[in-house]
C-alpha cells in the first residue's frame, strides 16, 4: 500500500482505527465525533501522520482527566481473542503511562479552565506538542489528506455504532483491522517509554494559548522559553553561596572588609548547641530517677522543645535589589551564529529572564526588581525594540503586575538607570558604568575576560551563575560605599 492514503483507503482506515481506540468516557460514536476536529486540525497543521487512535485517546485523556476510562473496562469481552493481548499491552504501555504523567495532568487542569470554544483548539495543540516530534521521523506511518477527512466525516460517523459490540456488516474487514494494528505498533516503537510528554515551555504555551496575539508571537515566545528551560534553575550551591555572602555585613573600617551578621534577635526551637539558651541546662538530670535514666533534657531534645538563640540576619537580605538588563543595539543582535542554538537576541533575553527568576528564588518575591532596557541607535533598533518589548511584556506579564519587572525603550544611556547594569552588547566593553558587560554576537560570549561557548549544554547556566555572583558582589560594594559615605557625612561639621 502506498504511504499516502487515497480517499477510498482513508475511508476504510478510519473505520479500522475506530475499532482500536483505547479509551473514553462516553458512547463510541460520540467520542469519535468529539475527536474528529482534533484530528482534522492536526492534519491541517502538517502532522498528517498522526493516526486517529492516538489523537482520540490522548485528546480524551486531556479532556476527561481522572474520568478517563480504558476501553477494556467496557469492551473486553467483545474483543477478538487474537487482538486481546495486543490491546491490553497498548493500554498498559501507553495509556497507563499517560494517565500518571504529571505534565498531562497539569495540561488537563489548564484546559479544563478554558472557555468551551478554546478547549478543542487547546486539546488539538497539546496533542501535537506531545506526539508530533516523536512520530515525525517515522517514515513508515501512513499520510492522510485533511480534505478527504472533511469529505468523509459525515458518512464515517454514521457508520460508527454506539458500542463496540454493535459493529454490524459495516465493520472493517480483517485485512484493514490488521493494517490498523500494524500502524499502531509502528507508533509504539517511536513513542518514548520514559520521561514526560510535555515540557515546561509546552505547558506555558497551553496556559497562555487563548491570549497569544498570533502564531508568530507564540513561536517567538516559545523559543525564549525553550532556552530558559534549557539553562535551568540556579544550582543550590550557587544560591546558598550568594545568601551566605550577603549575610556578611560591610563595615566602615578600611582595614576590615566585612564581618558576619552578629547578635541574637529571637529564640527558636531549631538551632545548634552553641546557641542553646543557657537555662535549658537546668533540665539535665531532672526526672531521671522516676523515668529510669531519661531526664527532661533528653525528652525536650527528642521532642524538639529545646530553645536556641537565633542570630540577627544581615540587613542586605531585606534590601530590594535593583538590576538593569540593557540590550544594546537590538537590531544588530537579531541574527544567529550557526554554532549557537538560537538567535543572539533570543539568547540575551533568555539569560536575563533566567537571572530574574534566579533572583526571585534566592531573595524571595520582594527581594529584587529588574528593569529591562532596549538601547536604540537607529530606526532598525527602534522597530526591533518595539517588537521585543511587546513580546516580553506578554512573557513577563505576571511579574510586571507584581511590580517586580519594568520594561523600557531608551535612545541613550541617560534614560538607563545607573544601579546594577548588566549590559548585553555586540560591541566591546565601553566606559559606561556597569556591573557586568556581556559581549554577545560571537561564538564565544565574554564577561570579565571569561569566555562562554553557548553551544555547550551547560554554558548558559555557567554564564548566568557568573552574572549572579557579579550582581551579588556589586551589591556588597555599593552597600559598603553607602555606609562609608554616611559615616563621612556624619563626621562633617
Amino acid at each position: 500500500m502506498a504511504r499516502d492514503l487515497s480517499r477510498e483507503q482513508l475511508s476504510r482506515a478510519l473505520g479500522a482505527w475506530a475499532c482500536f481506540v483505547g479509551g473514553g468516557s462516553e458512547l463510541l460514536n460520540e467520542s469519535i465525533a468529539t475527536a474528529l476536529p482534533w484530528v482534522e486540525a492536526q492534519w491541517d497543521a502538517g502532522n498528517d501522520f498522526l493516526p486517529l487512535i492516538l489523537v482520540h485517546d490522548l485528546g480524551h485523556l486531556l479532556l476527561r482527566g481522572r474520568e478517563f476510562r480504558f476501553s477494556s473496562a467496557r469492551d473486553l469481552a467483545s474483543w477478538p481473542e487474537e487482538e486481546r493481548t495486543f490491546r491490553m499491552s497498548y493500554e498498559d504501555r501507553v495509556l497507563g503511562r499517560w494517565a500518571v504523567d504529571p505534565t498531562l495532568t497539569e495540561a488537563h487542569i489548564v484546559i479544563a479552565g478554558m472557555a468551551p470554544r478554546a478547549r478543542s483548539m487547546a486539546i488539538s495543540h497539546a496533542v501535537g506538542l506531545a506526539l508530533g516530534a516523536p512520530l515525525r521521523a517515522n517514515s513508515a506511518l501512513a499520510l492522510c489528506n485533511p480534505a478527504h477527512l472533511r469529505a468523509l466525516s459525515q458518512d464515517f460517523l454514521a457508520s460508527v455504532p454506539e458500542r463496540y459490540e454493535d459493529w454490524d456488516e459495516r465493520a472493517p474487514d480483517p485485512a484493514w483491522r490488521q493494517w490498523a494494528r500494524t500502524q499502531l505498533e509502528l507508533t509504539l516503537d517511536s513513542l518514548p517509554l520514559h520521561g514526560r510528554m510535555l515540557r515546561p515551555e509546552d505547558l506555558w504555551e497551553l496556559a497562555h494559548l487563548e491570549r497569544l496575539p498570533s502564531d508568530s508571537a507564540r513561536m517567538a515566545l516559545r523559543e525564549v522559553n525553550e532556552v530558559v528551560s534549557h539553562i535551568g534553575p540556579v544550582p543550590t550551591s550557587v544560591s546558598l553561596g550568594i545568601r551566605r555572602r550577603v549575610r556578611e555585613v560591610p563595615v566602615d573600617a578600611d582595614e576590615a572588609d566585612q564581618y558576619p551578621a552578629g547578635g541574637f534577635d529571637a529564640i527558636s526551637t531549631k538551632g545548634t548547641f552553641e546557641n542553646l539558651v543557657r537555662t535549658e541546662v537546668s533540665y539535665v538530670g531532672e526526672g531521671r530517677e522516676e523515668s529510669g535514666g531519661i531526664d527532661l533534657f533528653d525528652v525536650r531534645f527528642a521532642e524538639n522543645e529545646l530553645l536556641y538563640y537565633t542570630r540577627d540576619e544581615s540587613p542586605l537580605l531585606d534590601a530590594r535589589r535593583d538590576v538593569c538588563f540593557v540590550f544594546d543595539r537590538p537590531a544588530e543582535q537579531r541574527f544567529k551564529v550557526p554554532s549557537l542554538p538560537a538567535q543572539t537576541l533570543v539568547l540575551s533575553h533568555a539569560i536575563a529572564v533566567t537571572l530574574q527568576q534566579d533572583l526571585l528564588n534566592i531573595f524571595g518575591p520582594s527581594g529584587s526588581k529588574c528593569r529591562f532596557f532596549w538601547l536604540i541607535q537607529s530606526d532598525a533598533d527602534r522597530e526591533a525594540a518595539r517588537e521585543e518589548h511587546a513580546l516580553l511584556s506578554f512573557l513577563l506579564a505576571s511579574e510586571r503586575s507584581h511590580r517586580r519587572v519594568e520594561l523600557s525603550i531608551c535612545e541613550g544611556w541617560d534614560g538607563v538607570a545607573e544601579s546594577g547594569r548588566v549590559v548585553f552588547s555586540p560591541r566591546p566593553e565601553a566606559g559606561e558604568r556597569h556591573l557586568a558587560w556581556v559581549r554577545v554576537g560571537l561564538e564565544l560570549w565574554t564577561v570579565a575576560e571569561q569566555a562562554h561557548d553557548l553551544a555547550q549544554p551547560a554554558a548558559g547556566r555557567d554564564l548566568a551563575n557568573q552574572l549572579l555572583l557579579l550582581i551579588a558582589a556589586g551589591e556588597q560594594r555599593s552597600a559598603k560605599k553607602s555606609k562609608r559615605a554616611k559615616g563621612r557625612r556624619a563626621a562633617t561639621p
